[in-house]
């Protein structure tokens, strides 16, 4: 299987983590869409032109994050997706609440921050924070109660929540927020999760050193 991806695409993170996590091996195509030729080269394969994309062993596309787990989630352990209907249901629910209104939200700041002040967007931003705090207090009551999203073993949700709170840690803070501040803390302890950060740090790295220059 060939899965394009960029390391600091949250999504990316998200499929990336729940491939380390099952030990499934792949070839990588890094594809930076913030360079035009990258970009448009890209858009032959796929036109929808957004990362992550997964081909099978018969180029059979699989696009979207929650989509391509899914498709990898009967291929080895372990399981992300669980139990019975109603159980995977319900991990199918936190991972859509955690793309939708963290994962995105988180990622509105990040782009509005990076942008001189007088040109953000504040009602946007205001929009997005909204959305977090409403998340952050879902996910603390959440989290007294169970070590992962969706009960005491690791699932889709989780590689979602992984993905969002990755920026979310800096854009912002839940540091005042014990029990997901817990939660963060035992999912970067996983090596999964480090390896993902680790590969994204360098680009990340180099995007800081961009805006400030």
């Amino acid at each position: 299987m060939k899965l394009y991806y960029f390391p600091l695409s949250t999504y990316s993170q998200k499929v990336l983590i729940a491939l380390y996590e099952k030990g499934i091996e792949f070839d990588a195509e890094i594809t930076n869409l913030f360079d035009p030729d990258v970009a448009s080269k890209y858009r032959e394969i796929y036109p929808m032109g957004k990362v992550p994309l997964l081909l099978d062993d018969d180029e059979h596309m699989v696009p979207e994050s929650s989509i391509i787990i899914e498709y990898i989630d009967k291929m080895a352990e372990p399981t992300l997706i669980k139990g019975d209907a109603d159980q995977s249901r319900k991990i199918r629910f936190k991972d859509r609440m955690y793309d939708l209104y963290l994962n995105e939200s988180v990622t509105t700041l990040l782009f509005q921050n990076m942008k001189p002040e007088d040109q953000r967007n504040q009602s946007r931003m205001a929009t997005a924070q909204s959305r977090i705090d409403v998340m952050y207090m879902f996910m603390e009551s959440e989290f007294e109660k169970q070590p992962f999203s969706s009960g005491n073993e690791f699932s889709l949700s989780d590689c979602a929540a992984a993905a969002g709170l990755f920026y979310a840690e800096q854009q912002a803070p839940f540091a005042d927020r014990p029990n997901l501040q817990r939660y963060w803390e035992r999912l970067k302890s996983m090596p999964s999760v480090q390896r993902v950060h680790a590969e994204a740090a360098p680009y990340l790295e180099a995007l800081m050193k961009q805006q400030a220059a």
